[in-house]
Formats: C-alpha cells, sequence, structure tokens
C-alpha cells in the first residue's frame, strides 16, 4: 500500500470510528502543520465537513496556495502572538486559541478593520498546566458571567478549546474532558438565554484520545499523527 492509500484508508477508519460512537457529528480536524505536498493532504481530506488546521502561520502562509484549492474551513490552533493578529484573521476561518482577554479584544478591533466576522474559541487550561497558557475554568465562568460581549460586534465566539497535560492517565483525561464539557453546557445555557447563538463547538482531543473525547462531547478533534503518521 503506498502513502497516499494508507493515509486514505487511516482517514477512513477514523470516520467510521467516529460514526460507532454516540457523539457521531463529531467532525475531524486535519493538523495539516509540515505537510505541503498536495496530494498527501488530497489524501486525508476526502470530505467536506474537514478541517484544515494549521499552528504556525509563517507555515500557513508559504503553502496558501495549495491549503486554498480545498473548500473546507480553515482553523489556527496554535499559540497566537498579537503582531501576527492581522494575517491571521486574514487567512483563517476560525481562531481556536484565544486565551487572554487582550487577544480577545485585539482580534475584534483588527476584525472590524478587515470588515469581517470572526469565529473564536475560548482556548480553556483545564489541567492546570503550567507549560500551557488558557483560561482556568474559574475565569472562563467568570468572563462570560460579567463581560460585556456587546461590545465586540466583530467576533463570534463559536467555542471552547482544550490541550490537556502531557503524561496523565485515560481516567484522568476522561474526568477533565467531562468538566470542559460541563463549563461549555453551562456557557451556552447563559448565551442561550441571552438569545445568542454562541458555543456550539468543543475541541478537544487528539490522535491518543479522540476516542475519550468523543464519547465526553467533543464537537471537533485534532488529529495528525493517526492520519499521517509520525512527522
Amino acid at each position: 500500500m503506498n502513502r497516499y492509500n494508507a493515509i486514505k484508508k487511516n482517514i477512513t477508519n477514523i470516520l467510521s470510528q467516529i460514526s460507532q460512537i454516540h457523539n457521531h457529528n463529531a467532525k475531524i480536524l486535519i493538523a495539516t502543520k509540515t505537510h505541503f505536498h498536495k496530494q498527501t493532504l488530497q489524501s486525508a481530506i476526502i470530505d467536506e465537513k474537514i478541517i484544515i488546521g494549521e499552528n504556525r502561520l509563517q507555515e500557513a502562509l508559504e503553502k496558501k496556495e495549495i491549503l486554498n484549492s480545498f473548500p473546507n474551513k480553515k482553523h489556527f490552533i496554535g499559540k497566537l502572538q498579537k503582531n501576527k493578529v492581522r494575517k491571521t484573521i486574514q487567512f483563517f476561518d476560525c481562531i481556536e486559541t484565544v486565551d487572554s482577554l487582550s487577544l480577545m479584544e485585539r482580534i475584534n478591533k483588527i476584525s472590524k478593520e478587515e470588515n469581517k466576522i470572526m469565529e473564536i474559541f475560548l482556548n480553556i487550561n483545564i489541567s492546570n498546566d503550567e507549560k500551557k497558557t488558557g483560561f482556568t475554568k474559574m475565569k472562563a465562568k467568570e468572563i462570560i458571567n460579567n463581560y460585556n460581549f456587546s461590545s465586540l460586534q466583530n467576533i463570534k465566539i463559536t467555542g471552547l478549546f482544550t490541550i490537556l497535560q502531557y503524561g496523565i492517565t485515560n481516567d484522568e483525561k476522561r474526568k477533565y474532558y467531562r468538566e470542559m464539557k460541563n463549563i461549555f453546557d453551562e456557557m451556552q445555557k447563559v448565551f442561550l438565554m441571552k438569545n445568542i447563538n454562541y458555543f456550539t463547538e468543543l475541541s478537544m482531543g487528539m490522535s491518543n484520545d479522540y476516542q475519550i473525547a468523543i464519547e465526553e462531547g467533543a464537537t471537533i478533534v485534532r488529529i495528525g499523527t493517526a492520519i499521517f503518521g509520525k512527522r
């Protein structure tokens, strides 16, 4: 089996596994980091519901022509530096890794200048990993209940995002993902009461634990290695 057929088989198997889990509407975000070859990407991007995910702005811009040949939505999933917000807004459909109020406000300001409504996810550091940025769950709840979101006319908070601490057990992962789902449900309820359609996506889980994440309520799982193999 050649490489392209192997990639297509991997993505087909993952889609089949997802369909067998009760939350079968979960979408796959393909982490395309380091993959520049169009045929490699075509082997994985076999469905229009699949999301393209890039975590390095410079790399995404270098393969802009290839990525733009696909109609799929493009999400930024890396650490976003404030001096790169404008180019990120110009190229991507969604920024999943908004980890501070100041970054959220900057995205809103520049999106207004670009005449765009930018989708964002709030990045929640649910496992309290000292090596990662993101809102604590308490800070996230405080913001949702008290922040004046009416001042942010050029962003749409589509969902929540998390990456767990490295090296934890599957039971710990399940606990944290369950906590994420609880926060997600709470936030969704707050905005539904305001008749605002925010918090429709919950992005959590990667190649080594996406099944657990989907079982606990993920609507988007971010997968790279399980599709393309080790980089």
